[in-house]
């Protein structure tokens, strides 16, 4: 035991002279609020990210890879009456070296038909339509914002999706006022025809942060409460009504964010609570599971730094990268009793102008000693070790004024 604490010690005091500078969210960030300066002007808006994602994990418990490409999203926006959003395009999505991709949504693959296919890109329709109902009030149908990955902590979200999955699509309620801001959202991700054979799949989430203090302070302190569900299903597959499925994740806990201002801007800590439940189906090696998530977090000047410590019992995530989990996603059929790891995240962007961004990050899994147990196969002991990952991504987001409209 002081060994590991002596190891969690070691690893942030050589980390933090590498970080004291800065926090990043612009990758994937878009700004929710509707502009009313835009109204009755069309624009055409190209959202563009590059990007080179490296996973060097080779080991009994992740398998590595490497994603390399761009998503490219051009669409058309236009601003009614200074609170309706209208935005129409198209969702493109190449690797590079890939000739054809499935036809299918990216969140839920079923078997491939190798006649079912597109050429070229992964494409899609893009549709927003949003509403400000208040100031702080939107409603979102079509494609919804995921900011910061909806602002849920990594075991329940892996923010590497936006890099290899569909845009999400269903309906979306934002509010955010000084006090508490929150994000209920629908995303639809498998329509289902009464002939078909595959599942209904959808996931609700709900994400809340709420200020017990005045969030002018230096001192804030919030409290997050996080909630998903994923249902597979629906009322029209009657032949495996019996094999429908609800996973659930869930998380509660206390932060505190001390913004200095300074060459350190702010330095954060997290402590959250985080379980999963299973209900109906056969599928999962496990019914329910719990997880404990402590982050500190420290940043300024571009560079943020995260280093989290995750020790899991049970565990399965909907969405979370597969280093927080209780199986094996290189090694079939393998189940570990308690996964210890730290998490640590370095990420950097470099930002001069608004319409592009730089960003590199650098991610250092490490685990504690675990166990893994197969059927019919003697356990595997691991001493603990260590994997990496990196990525290099660039964003360019030009906007062009096409044409005003007059009263």
């Amino acid at each position: 035991m002081r060994k590991r604490i002596r190891y969690i010690i070691i690893s942030f005091i050589l980390l933090i002279p590498f970080s004291s500078f800065g926090q990043v969210n612009e990758m994937v960030y878009e700004n929710p609020n509707i502009d009313s300066l835009e109204s009755k002007n069309l624009y055409l808006v190209v959202d563009n990210l590059n990007f080179f994602k490296n996973n060097e994990f080779s080991s009994v418990k992740t398998r590595g890879y490497t994603l390399p490409g761009f998503r490219i999203n051009p669409k058309l926006s236009l601003v009614l009456d200074n609170n309706i959003l209208i935005e129409a395009g198209i969702s493109l999505l190449k690797y590079w070296g890939a000739n054809t991709y499935p036809c299918y949504s990216y969140m839920d693959i079923p078997a491939w038909n190798s006649n079912d296919y597109q050429k070229g890109f992964h494409f899609l329709p893009y549709f927003r339509a949003q509403i400000m109902l208040k100031e702080n009030l939107n409603i979102v149908f079509g494609n919804l914002y995921i900011n910061n990955s909806h602002n849920l902590i990594y075991p329940l979200y892996n923010p590497e999706l936006y890099l290899s999955s569909d845009p999400e699509a269903g309906v979306q309620l934002l509010y955010d006022n000084k006090y508490f801001k929150s994000d209920l959202w629908i995303n639809w991700q498998s329509f289902m025809f009464k002939t078909d054979t595959h599942k209904e799949v959808f996931t609700f989430g709900y994400s809340t942060k709420t200020y017990i203090i005045n969030p002018d302070n230096k001192l804030q302190i919030y409290a997050p409460i996080q909630f998903l569900a994923q249902h597979r299903g629906g009322e029209l597959d009657s032949l495996s009504y019996d094999l429908q499925q609800t996973w659930s994740n869930y998380s509660a806990g206390l932060g505190f964010n001390y913004k200095i201002n300074k060459l350190i801007e702010y330095l954060n800590f997290e402590l959250s609570y985080a379980g999963f439940t299973e209900n109906g189906g056969s599928n999962s090696l496990y019914k329910k599971g719990y997880g404990v998530y402590s982050k500190v977090g420290i940043g300024g000047k571009g560079l943020h730094l995260d280093i989290s410590y995750w020790a899991c019992e049970g565990f399965m995530s909907i969405f979370g990268a597969p280093n927080f989990i209780n199986i094996s996603t290189s090694t079939e059929n393998m189940i570990f009793n308690k996964i210890k790891l730290i998490y640590t995240h370095l990420e950097y962007v470099y930002k001069e102008k608004p319409n592009y961004s730089l960003g590199l990050e650098f991610n250092i899994i490490s685990y504690f000693p675990f166990t893994g147990y197969r059927t019919l196969y003697k356990p595997i002991i691991s001493n603990g070790f260590s994997e990496f990952s990196f990525g290099l991504y660039l964003k360019l987001n030009p906007k062009f004024k096409l044409y005003g409209f007059k009263d």
